[in-house]
């Protein structure tokens, strides 16, 4: 061990554990140097686990030697030992730390220069809240990866997650060392998540920052398949289920994992290795299985899973020096304003707050791109229930611009309108009081925008949300079910048939409604199916497959049925009004559409006679019969 002279007062302690790292660390350093934070605010805390290449001695040369760069930091302690895994590393620099944080990150990343000064001042303020606040008991700030966003979900307002990635992490040091940090009998894979479940059992709560924002290049190439990574997560996640999960999630862990060996193999020697793996299992899981969790708090598991994983795992966020944002913002006109049109109306301030929230902390507007929000509330002229929210929100500085428009009671077709008149705009996008934004959602829209900017709107996936209200005011929930209904690739042909766009997760130039006007007053219902199919009779729409935002309807099936007689009701309307609309097009569109028509009724099955027949004449099946009809009945007119 060798160390260099002690500064004061350090505000966190940054621990790193290598193994074979040598070719990630010029890029790791060269990164961490040009971050905001001053480097004599860090302590360093490094272990090598018995790297077989360079790693040591090149970490030496960077931290230890004459000319290398360890004065930079309040602190340097380079350490070197036997491969204890990254669980046990992390523990033994955690029992050098006195700082108030401790910040876990690997080195084949790079950090952007206002991750860690982002990071921390979210950490900061969530620590000085009194006792009782939300943030009093955070435990750890994750950082968003990129160019491969990490899939696994988050609350879009408040940040908080079941689990966070060890990849790039902040930690309160006080919680870490109460709950006795790693658990050091996982090697490599499922620890971070066992520590984050193992907090949340102890009573804290984790939260993700996605505008703390770090380059991770684990992987070469999209879904690439690492033998190391399946191994490891397979067995951690069995393990994991031995000490937090239900008993039929215990057994049900064994069984997926018994299930491996019949897999098809995805890399030379996976049977063998799971074998070796089967062994490890039959030695932990006693160890598992005799310290349960203590508290009552929901451990989620989902087959190899754990949180509901976002779809878009892969998609890719362009590179920062190529990305389309960054490019625009170089031009002379810059990044393009994004209007953000919310209706609401009188005691909805709960829904509001929150819509208004996922907004707020948008990472188009972290990084620069001006978004204004126009709210109009229906019903609120000498009311004005949302005036003091939208005033709050305004005097804070975090949007380029922020309006308010009260009406009388008119409606939800002119409280639209109203938006879009005064909307200013290049591009606009609509979010409904009671529906939410990922904090990617305009950033992912406007630069696939910008890569083709003839485009008349482009559009993400959403969740549609299954949500029991509690109370309306103030607004309290529960989250019952996500679902991804829609997800259709832009089809002119289908959508005349019906709507597969979500209101909010169409990004839209502002010019289609001078254009073509706004919504139809005629339509309370499905007026923005209405507006869609004009405003694309002349322009292409694109998909981006990732989810980007959700949707709330209700729990309830008696208001689910409810609410769907209404939809049927106004398709009616609808389809009539688009009877009137004439397009023009050319031979080779008419002929891409028959094909999407054809390509969509050729749909591969058996005859539902025949499967009619199975039901019927087999014991068990038999008796389920006509309730599964029924209710199949009455899911199909919910879904149509």
């Amino acid at each position: 061990m060798q160390e260099t002279t002690t500064r004061p007062a350090p505000v966190l302690t940054l621990s790193i554990v290598t193994y074979n790292s040598e070719k990630w660390l010029p890029a790791f350093f060269e990164s961490l140097f040009k971050q905001d934070l001053p480097c004599d605010q860090i302590a360093l805390c490094v272990l090598d686990n018995g790297s077989t290449d360079g790693t040591y001695a090149a970490l030496q040369a960077q931290l230890l030697s004459e000319g290398g760069a360890g004065h930079r930091f309040a602190s340097v302690q380079l350490h070197q030992g036997p491969n204890i895994g990254f669980g046990a590393g992390h523990n033994h620099n955690l029992a050098l730390t006195q700082t108030p944080f401790f910040w876990v990150t690997n080195v084949d990343l790079e950090f952007e220069h206002d991750t860690l000064t982002t990071l921390l001042q979210t950490a900061q303020r969530d620590a000085a809240q009194a006792p009782g606040q939300a943030g009093a008991k955070v435990a750890a700030w994750e950082c968003r990866q990129k160019p491969y966003e990490h899939p696994k979900d988050y609350h879009p307002v408040t940040g908080e997650t079941a689990w966070c990635s060890s990849a790039c992490v902040l930690f309160k040091t006080e919680a870490l060392k109460a709950v006795k940090g790693y658990e050091p009998l996982l090697f490599l894979y499922g620890e971070d998540v066992e520590l984050s479940y193992r907090l949340r059992d102890h009573g804290y709560t984790l939260r993700y920052v996605p505008n703390a924002t770090v380059w991770h290049f684990t992987y070469e190439e999209a879904a690439q398949i690492k033998p190391q990574q399946f191994l490891g997560s397979t067995l951690a996640n069995v393990l994991l289920r031995c000490r937090y999960g239900r008993r039929h999630e215990v057994i049900q862990g064994f069984v997926m994992f018994a299930g491996l060996f019949a897999m098809r193999p995805l890399f030379p020697g996976m049977r063998r290795k799971l074998l070796a793996q089967s062994f490890k299992l039959l030695k932990l899981a006693p160890q598992f299985l005799s310290t349960r969790r203590k508290s009552q708090e929901k451990f989620p598991f989902r087959m190899w899973d754990y949180e509901m994983a976002r779809e878009g795992a892969f998609y890719e966020y362009p590179v920062a020096t190529q990305s389309p944002l960054e490019q625009a913002k170089a031009s002379a006109q810059g990044a393009p304003m994004v209007s953000v049109l919310m209706r609401t109306m009188p005691g909805r301030a709960g829904k509001l707050h929150e819509a208004m929230a996922s907004v707020a902390q948008q990472t188009y507007a972290h990084l620069g791109g001006p978004i204004e929000l126009v709210v109009v509330e229906d019903g609120g002229q000498g009311v004005e229930s949302a005036k003091a929210a939208v005033d709050a929100l305004r005097s804070s500085g975090v949007l380029a611009k922020v309006v308010y428009v009260p009406l009388p009671k008119s409606g939800r077709c002119v409280a639209g309108n109203k938006a879009l008149e005064a909307a200013t705009g290049q591009l606009c996008c609509f979010l409904d009081d009671d529906d939410l934004f990922y904090a990617d959602h305009l950033e992912v829209l406007v630069s696939e925008w910008l890569k083709q900017p003839q485009l008349g709107a482009v559009y993400s996936l959403g969740y549609e949300v299954r949500t029991h209200v509690q109370s309306e005011e103030p607004w309290v929930y529960e989250n019952v079910m996500h679902s991804l209904i829609h997800r259709q690739a832009f089809s002119r042909a289908t959508l005349w048939h019906h709507n597969y766009f979500p209101i909010q997760t169409v990004l839209f130039q502002r010019k289609l409604f001078e254009e073509y006007g706004g919504f139809d007053l005629d339509l309370e219902n499905l007026e923005d199916w209405n507006l869609w199919v004009r405003y694309s009779l002349k322009h292409d729409f694109k998909l981006v497959p990732k989810v980007t935002s959700l949707y709330r309807v209700p729990d309830q099936l008696d208001k689910a049925i409810q609410r769907q007689a209404v939809l049927d009701t106004y398709y009616a309307k609808a389809k009539a009004k688009h009877d009137l609309l004439k397009v023009e097009l050319t031979l080779p569109e008419i002929q891409q559409i028959v094909e999407e028509m054809t390509r969509q009724s050729q749909v591969a099955g058996v005859p539902t006679s025949w499967l009619k027949q199975v039901v019927l004449n087999t014991p068990g099946l038999r008796s389920l019969y006509h309730p599964l009809k029924k209710w199949v009945s009455v899911w199909r007119r919910i879904r149509r």
